[in-house]
């Protein structure tokens, strides 16, 4: 068969092409197959591009025009771990990309994702080929570098910027008249077409590059951000099969301690949770130094958040995540009863196929901030998620006992907020983190009846009425999302604070090479 595919190349090719191709057949093991499907041959043309691929002549990487530059990072030296390139079917099937065909195309909300293999397995698999979910360690999913369209500043600073609802004015205004949600404006670009800047530069209706971009001196061409909230291997055990009946255990997700050799993304597993922030972010920092792992701050739950509102994402709320036992990836079927807007679902969801179904499914898949198996999930309800963000002077019970770690060796993977913070100072926000810019701000009882015969008081923005308390001393730390009983005070667009301390908390991993230039 090598020499019928050296005598096509012949015909079309130099001599010396030939020759080096032949070199490359020698080297690298190639198969082909001769089956039909509908008139052409199923895998020579993979082949081809394989060969392509290893001899690096001729064919160009697939980079989409929208981006402008901002096409994802595999490629970085020195990295114990390896970002392999993967395309996902609807049915969760994961092969290999091809990185000369078109593996993503965010205009046509088709995110980039890839996969990094469990170390038995990491050289295990060539383009084209299907990946054996128990050979994946953690998805992860592309946030090209973009700038947005400010619509508003975020100057919500006290009471007279707060409406407070009662039972009148509540029963004559539907919640859509309290929903300021919009599609967000964004132009993606790398660091040339889309510079870095501060907030003394952000002006209202202008383009404001997203500080996600940023970490520390370094100006990035995107980041990679855990597609699931981040999960415990219970056992460490390298290339053994994932089932939720045994090895990810409630018990086993749920481990009080720093573990970054226990870290999994993944579908259908118990998130990691009841584990203290120190924990969290020291896990996700150790991770991999190469890829500069780290827990997931603020702002770039904002980043991602403001991208599955624009024409490349969602462009409307994501569905909960409604899986009583925070089983990453699961969605809504909506049938879970709400008094009205801005309560808990009532009774806590159950496993059952009739209220709540996992990623690969129509009811997942709008659980992702796509609205297909491509996005980002867990951003609504599942378990809370501790951000690495946090009000300066209030460690809380987060276990860092010195707050200098933060302010300068890890300064560059924490955002920090004002000292004086409160629960209502969303003009202390960092422009970009989706806190402040979601206002106007509401204040209600958000249980059954707004007189307080049920439920509590409650802040709340306008954007999905979701559940909107800033960071101040007695909850320092940044929790985002929502939990899986929240109805539809979850979303991506909720905001409070935590202790820092062990609770129903999970978190999530990033990964921010700083290559630029893409693939």
């Amino acid at each position: 068969m090598k020499k019928i595919f050296i005598g096509i190349i012949i015909g079309i090719m130099s001599v010396t092409f030939v020759y080096a191709t032949e070199t490359i057949i020698e080297s690298i093991n190639v198969s082909y197959d001769n089956k039909t499907s509908g008139g052409s041959f199923t895998n020579v043309q993979e082949s081809i591009d394989e060969l392509y691929e290893r001899a690096g002549l001729l064919k160009e990487k697939w980079v989409e025009k929208d981006l402008n530059g901002a096409d994802p990072v595999l490629e970085v030296t020195d990295s114990t771990k390896k970002l392999i390139p993967v395309t996902i079917d609807k049915n969760g099937k994961v092969k290999y990309a091809n990185l000369y065909t078109e593996w993503y195309n965010y205009a046509k909300k088709k995110w980039a994702n890839a996969v990094i293999l469990v170390d038995k397995k990491k050289d295990a698999y060539k383009t084209g080929d299907i990946i054996n979910e128990n050979d994946i360690e953690s998805y992860f999913v592309w946030i090209p570098r973009y700038s947005y369209k400010i619509w508003n500043m975020g100057n919500y600073d006290s009471a007279p910027n707060i409406t407070t609802l009662t039972d009148e004015n509540y029963a004559t205004s539907p919640q859509n008249a309290f929903n300021k949600a919009r599609i967000i404006d964004i132009k993606f670009g790398d660091t040339k077409t889309n510079p870095k800047m501060s907030e003394s530069q952000a002006q209202l209706d202008n383009y404001y590059t997203h500080p996600a971009f940023t970490l520390g001196d370094k100006d990035l061409n995107g980041i990679w951000v855990g597609k699931f909230e981040t999960g415990y291997n219970q056992d460490g055990d390298n290339g053994e099969p994932f089932t939720i009946d045994d090895k990810w255990t409630k018990v086993g997700a749920g481990q009080n301690t720093e573990a970054s050799n226990r870290i999994i993304v993944k579908p259908n597993v118990y998130s990691w949770r009841n584990n203290i922030v120190k924990n969290f972010f020291m896990s996700s920092f150790n991770y991999d130094r190469t890829l500069e792992s780290h827990m997931m701050k603020n702002t770039e739950w904002g980043a991602v958040a403001y991208l599955s509102h624009s024409v490349y994402g969602l462009g409307g709320e994501i569905s909960i995540n409604n899986n009583s036992d925070c089983v990453t990836g699961y969605g809504d079927v909506g049938t879970k009863q709400e008094t009205r807007p801005g309560t808990y679902g009532g009774a806590a969801p159950t496993q059952s196929t009739d209220i709540t179904q996992p990623y690969n499914t129509g009811a997942g898949n709008l659980a992702s901030t796509t609205g297909n198996i491509t996005g980002v999930y867990d951003m609504s309800g599942g378990a809370w998620e501790y951000m690495a963000a946090y009000m300066s002077g209030q460690l809380g019970s987060s276990g860092f006992l010195d707050e200098s770690e933060l302010t300068t060796t890890y300064k560059n993977y924490v955002d920090i907020y004002s000292a004086d913070s409160t629960v209502t100072s969303y003009n202390k926000r960092i422009l970009g983190d989706a806190t402040g810019e979601m206002g106007p701000f509401y204040r209600y009882f958000d249980g059954d009846k707004i007189d307080g015969s049920a439920g509590s008081l409650r802040y709340h923005n306008s954007w999905y009425i979701d559940f909107a308390h800033f960071v101040y001393i007695s909850y320092p730390w940044f929790h985002r999302g929502g939990i899986f009983l929240e109805g539809s005070l979850a979303g991506q667009f909720y905001f409070t604070g935590g202790t820092g301390g062990a609770d129903a908390f999970s978190s999530r991993l990033v990964l921010s090479p700083n290559n630029v230039g893409g693939n």
